[in-house]
């Protein structure tokens, strides 16, 4: 009020793009009609390209109930900035495909993430997005033997990827931090994918 040259930084799409936004508040504005002036603001900060706000539509758009076109659309977009959680959640996608190439494609993220130790607080930023929903809203995604990516007779850890997951949730009693076990002991690349599959439409529970 006091400052135009302040106010008018105020409008920059740096400012919108940099907003700290719980995604608890994110995801009552967006649902609340009482709230339509925080509804324009999270506007503004998509526009501004705010890559949190828009991983968080994104994951919306795709599991909640949205638009999975839209979702996928923002996802990518997301993912072209470097976004760890939204490359963790496209791998996630390639991988729930049938097609040699979608896997492959999802084993080269997989690889990049694990290099950069980065999916533990990708699976946890997802995670965040999806808990507090409610689970009637959920399109949980389909696990069956064709998602499945170790298809080797001769490796050794193949079809053990439910049981370790099950010892890591039961035994352990937190399945997400990969730090503490997990699958990251396992030689084959693949084993680890599908793990990460399992372990991926558990955090949906």
């Amino acid at each position: 009020m006091s400052c135009t040259a302040a106010r008018n930084v105020g409008e920059e799409d740096f400012v919108y793009r940099c907003a700290s936004i719980p995604v608890s508040d994110q995801r009552w504005w967006s649902l609340s009609p009482m709230h339509q002036p925080a509804r324009n603001f999270l506007a503004r900060c998509r526009q501004s390209r705010h890559l949190k706000v828009l991983f968080r539509s994104a994951v919306s758009d795709l599991f909640l109930g949205g638009c999975r076109f839209a979702g996928m659309e923002t996802m990518h977009v997301v993912t072209a900035h470097g976004h760890s959680a939204a490359q963790y959640t496209v791998f996630m996608m390639l991988m729930l495909r049938d097609n040699f190439e979608s896997k492959n494609k999802g084993l080269e993220t997989l690889r990049g993430l694990e290099a950069a130790s980065a999916l533990t607080i990708c699976k946890l930023e997802f995670r965040g997005v999806i808990q507090g929903t409610w689970t009637h809203l959920h399109r949980v995604p389909m696990l069956n033997a064709e998602n499945l990516v170790c298809s080797s007779h001769a490796c050794p850890s193949r079809g053990n990827m439910g049981a370790i997951y099950r010892h890591q949730r039961c035994g352990r009693g937190w399945h997400v931090n990969d730090g503490d076990g997990g699958a990251a002991h396992i030689s084959c690349v693949h084993c680890r994918a599908d793990y990460e599959l399992i372990l991926f439409v558990h955090l949906f529970d």
